[in-house]
């Protein structure tokens, strides 16, 4: 199927980020605690150049990216969890993260680049069928802590004395 594009339609641009991290899953045997203080040691074996991020990614990342020295190449915004997200963008090109917990354990982030691209426009239709999805999940959960309230008996009762 061939699809034209529309005449002065400007194409929608985000700033997607190429990062790659390494991933301590927390476990009853490494406490999270004992993650945040590996990666620590590893963030200083990497900037005072006795490692290479790539090489300690693979030994120690728990995350399918290891392999690939923990890249997770080119992303759009909102790819991640919040967390992670909001660390990924305070940092600068070739800046390294202190370690961050999130649901999934605790990482280090490094970006490696930025860029201005395009969007797709299948990845503009899953945005707007996500925001879709959102505004229906928020309208049907206030119905429901509406009907909730509504159906709810409360008795203010004196203490006994």
């Amino acid at each position: 199927m061939i699809e034209k594009k529309q005449a002065g339609m400007p194409d929608v641009m985000v700033t997607q980020t190429h990062a790659r991290h390494i991933l301590l899953r927390i476990t009853p045997a490494l406490t999270e605690d004992a993650a945040v203080a590996k990666l620590a040691d590893l963030k200083n074996r990497v900037l005072s150049e006795h490692a290479d991020f790539a090489v300690l990614a693979r030994e120690n990342s728990e995350d399918g990216s290891a392999k690939q020295g923990g890249d997770l190449g080119w992303v759009n915004p909102g790819a991640f969890v919040p967390e992670f997200e909001k660390t990924m963008n305070t940092l600068g090109v070739n800046q390294i993260s202190d370690p961050l917990v999130s649901r999934f354990g605790v990482h280090l982030l490094q970006v490696l680049g930025r860029r201005n691209a395009p969007v797709s426009e299948s990845d503009q239709r899953d945005m707007v069928r996500e925001m879709l999805l959102e505004k229906k999940h928020a309208e049907a959960y206030a119905l429901w802590a509406q009907d909730i309230r509504g159906r709810a008996y409360v008795e203010y009762r004196e203490a006994p004395q």
